[in-house]
């Protein structure tokens, strides 16, 4: 629109940016035999019943179709090239009259017979036994002239111009009345919008034909106005030609109008004059129950359209409105807004709760539901909008039209009244989905579903998104292809995250809310496995496991799917889970996947298999422990130990026993010792004495850090052991010191530490070597299980490394696996290492707590993260 109107059509910018949108219309348009719907609600775009993103080009858009008269554009899918250029051209020559802006859209397209379909905002038309009524309609439109002298806008000076002319003729001095005398039948209300009855409350007195010559006579005046040398005789003989009733009608409300806070206007007496008895008129017959309310702006809307001459006559008010950047409303939509805010409220809450509502306009709807809860009556409010909603079933087409454009107009609303509103008439909107054979229908349904859906998903009013998901269940048994697009435009499953997080922070997971997910198991399951995989917190964890117990036996159906057939990332994060709620599953599963993963993801396995705190988790561990990457068997160990699981302690007896086995190096050998004394095995004990008392030929069998393993494991086991241990053992009290920590069920962590971190008195250099090359590390924090240091370069490394630090003439050698800290801090945990080195680094750290105690913050871990 814009290139349109700078460069023209013709243009070469207009056409390249003509065939860009084109092209996106065609990928937008359904395949199938629908179409796509650019409806307005307020002053924004909805597509497809979805609202769209807008800038202020896009607002003052809306808010002109919207001054138009125009519900929503509808494309059909078989739209051609030309029509859609013809829509440009109408959208870009409009100008920004809301009146023009509407002819020109309607002449491009007259009767809708083509492939572009204007929605106007109307009742629907009315039985054509009411037809007749529109005559009054007709004289409307000629009751102005289209030339008007100055004096036509001056109320005073008009009336006493026809009262001049009224006495000329003899009119009233000859048992006349005169205009002061009259009983008055009209007295405008304060706002100037109305009137109110006067204080008898006369009725209208003038029928049909009595309203037609009304209306002709006002029409005569304007054309004797419009005359170079107005002749008040004329006025005044057409006057004394006229019925009593209908002179002193019109006589009364032209003095009553020039007198109203309205004669500071500048729109003409007439043409208010012709308005009001137009609108009294219609209320009077729509009061008495002649009018019905489907035929209510049929008669306004002709009057609208056929006041050419009345158009005319506003022009200098609406070019004046529009250079300031006003949108003019059209004149039916006026007149329209007049009649509906002069009905009694209680005519208008009869209108709206008759099987006629949907001939209601939606903003009409809205104002009077947004006063009855202005009021607080939310009884009333759902009342109206619940049967307007009902409509939607309607056998009439095109009632089921109406309300369907309707409805994304007043989704908000159902949403604010609350209740079980927004569910229900999303399930009539969905249940007349079902039932529609008619695509044109069928889209402008599917877009008020749309929307109904889009904005309980904003509000998250789940008991309507569980009905939603209720009828996109029943729609896939009917409709599915249907079913399909609705449910990729409603796009609950892409909330379900938010809906998770919602249910996670509430001690009580609302019903409505569990029902939700319970509709989107699979989706709910995926994202819950996810936040599983990245929780930190025990509490956290905790609640995801019974949020995915409550979802039933299908849940544990869709993890073990997952895990047998998903990507990589996807099937690691189904296993924390898993081996909290369907071991069997997860041990018939996992070791035909594990060995197919690389060094990283075991390093996840063992992980997650923590993280779900299952009270077996210890024996599930050992199952899968043979294949396991031989790196990750010492962390998974570990696990073991800190699991509290006694019932796999005999396989660790085993590894713990003197003696050379294949495949066990003396690292894993040492935690085997370390996770019996976790988990206080008193079977252990005779294992762990042999290791700790042998000798050969006075000296100790077995390497000094199995020694203190084995005396740290029977200290916790039995503390009498410790007593003993220092009597004769030759082991220093500070080697004692340092050692395995205990399971501590009150941590909020789901990973605990294995081992006492010490920072050393003075950082020590190390050498990081992998694959990538080699770096330097600053080690400035030690355990027995690992490290952190910082990076003295920019060097890139992996997953995995050697690392050798430089202690004196002594080195400390192990193969690491790096865990990334922060920029350029590596944290490092040892996979394989000798004994040897293991006890310098134990002397390391003895050496730091000997010479600056406070690189021991606490006798114990307070639980608390580092930075």
């Amino acid at each position: 629109m814009k290139y349109v109107r700078l460069y023209g059509f013709e243009h070469k910018r207009t056409e390249s940016q003509f065939q860009v949108a084109w092209s996106e219309l065609r990928s937008a348009v359904p395949k199938h035999a629908a179409s796509l719907v650019l409806g307005v609600s307020e002053d924004r775009l909805l597509l497809d019943g979805v609202a769209v993103e807008t800038g202020q080009a896009e607002k003052t858009f809306a808010q002109l179709l919207n001054a138009a008269g125009v519900a929503s554009i509808q494309f059909s899918s078989e739209v051609t090239v030309r029509e859609f250029e013809d829509l440009v051209r109408a959208l870009s020559l409009g100008g920004s009259k809301a009146q023009d802006f509407a002819s020109q859209i309607k002449s491009a397209f007259p009767d809708n017979s083509g492939h572009i379909r204007i929605n106007e905002i109307k009742f629907i038309a009315s039985d054509p036994a009411t037809a007749n009524v529109t005559a009054a309609a007709q004289l409307a439109a000629q009751s102005l002239s289209p030339e008007v002298r100055q004096w036509l806008g001056d109320p005073t000076k008009l009336v006493q111009l026809i009262a001049a002319a009224d006495g000329a003729k003899g009119a009233l001095a000859g048992g006349g009345t005169a205009l002061g005398d009259l009983q008055l039948s009209f007295n405008l209300a304060g706002d100037g919008t109305g009137w109110a009855r006067g204080p008898a409350e006369t009725p209208f007195i003038l029928n049909e034909k009595q309203t037609f010559d009304a209306l002709q006579l006002l029409t005569k005046f304007g054309e004797f106005g419009a005359q170079r040398s107005p002749k008040p005789e004329l006025i005044g003989l057409e006057l004394h030609r006229t019925e009593e009733d209908i002179r002193k009608t019109v006589l009364t409300m032209l003095e009553e109008m020039s007198k109203s806070q309205e004669s500071d206007s500048k729109t003409p007496l007439l043409m208010r004059v012709a308005e009001q008895m137009a609108i009294r008129y219609a209320l009077e017959r729509f009061q008495s129950g002649d009018l019905k309310v489907d035929a209510v702006h049929e008669l306004l809307e002709d009057m609208g359209k056929q006041m050419g001459n009345l158009r005319r006559i506003l022009s200098l008010q609406e070019d004046k409105m529009s250079r300031a950047g006003m949108l003019v409303e059209s004149h039916a939509d006026l007149l329209d807004r007049m009649f509906w805010a002069e009905l009694p409220e209680h005519s208008k809450k009869s209108a709206l709760l008759s099987e006629d509502a949907a001939c209601v306009p939606a903003r009409n709807v809205r104002q009077f539901a947004e006063l009855l809860l202005h009021r607080g009556d939310r009884e009333g409010a759902t009342a109206v909008l619940r049967n307007y909603a009902n409509q939607v079933i309607s056998s009439d087409r095109d009632y089921r039209a109406k309300v369907a454009i309707g409805l994304s107009q007043l989704a908000d609303l159902l949403t604010e009244v609350g209740g079980s509103l927004l569910g229900e008439t999303s399930q009539k909107v969905g249940d007349a989905l079902a039932k529609e054979s008619d695509p044109e229908l069928e889209s402008l349904l599917g877009a008020a579903f749309v929307r109904l859906n889009s904005e309980g998903n904003q509000r998250k009013q789940y008991r309507a998104i569980a009905q939603a998901c209720e009828t996109m269940d029943y729609l896939a048994n009917r409709r599915p292809a249907l079913e399909k697009e609705l449910r990729s435009r409603i796009g609950v499953e892409g909330r379900i995250p938010e809906f998770i997080e919602d249910a996670l922070s509430q001690q009580r997971v609302p019903s409505d809310l569990l029902a939700v997910l319970h509709k989107n198991a699979q989706a709910a399951t995926e994202h819950l496995a996810e936040r599983f995989f990245r929780s930190m917190r025990r509490e956290e964890c905790d609640a995801i496991v019974e949020l995915v117990q409550r979802l039933g036996p299908s849940a544990n159906g869709y993890l073990s799917e997952m895990l047998r057939s998903g990507p990589q990332r996807q099937a690691v994060s189904s296993v924390g889970l898993l081996s909290r709620l369907d071991v069997p599953a997860l041990l018939e599963l996992l070791p035909t996947r594990l060995p197919t993963w690389n060094r990283f993801y075991h390093d996840v396995i063992v992980r997650q298999i923590a993280y779900g705190a299952a009270s077996d988790r210890g024996r599930t561990l050992l199952e899968i422990l043979e294949i396991l990457d031989p790196a990750v068997v010492p962390q998974a160990l570990d696990e073991i130990g800190m699991s509290g699981d006694r019932s796999a302690a005999p396989p660790l007896i085993v590894m713990a026993e003197a003696g050379e086995t294949q495949g066990r190096s003396p690292l894993l050998q040492l935690k085997a010792i370390e996770a019996l004394g976790r988990l206080r095995e008193p079977d252990a004990v005779p294992v762990l004495r042999t290791l700790f008392e042998s000798k050969r030929m006075l000296k100790w069998q077995h390497h000094r850090e199995l020694r203190i393993a084995s005396a740290q494991a029977l200290a916790k086991i039995d503390p009498r052991y410790a007593t003993q241990i220092m009597a004769d053992s030759g082991l220093e009290p500070g080697e004692l010191a340092i050692g395995p920590l205990d399971a501590a069920p009150a941590c909020p962590w789901v990973r605990q530490r294995r081992y006492e971190r010490i920072v050393l008195r003075k950082t020590v250099t190390a050498t990081i070597s992998s694959s990538w090359g080699k770096s330097t590390l600053n080690v400035r924090e030690v355990s027995l299980g690992g490290g952190m240091g910082t990076k003295a370069d920019t060097l890139r490394i992996g997953s995995d490394a050697d690392l050798d630090i430089a202690v004196g003439m002594r080195h400390i050698r192990a193969q690491v696996l790096l865990r990334r800290a922060h920029v350029n801090d590596v944290g490092f945990e040892f996979v394989t290492t000798d004994l040897e080195s293991r006890h310098r680094l134990r002397h390391l750290m003895m050496d730091s707590l000997e010479h600056a105690p406070e690189g021991r913050a606490s006798g114990r871990w307070n639980y608390d993260r580092k930075p």
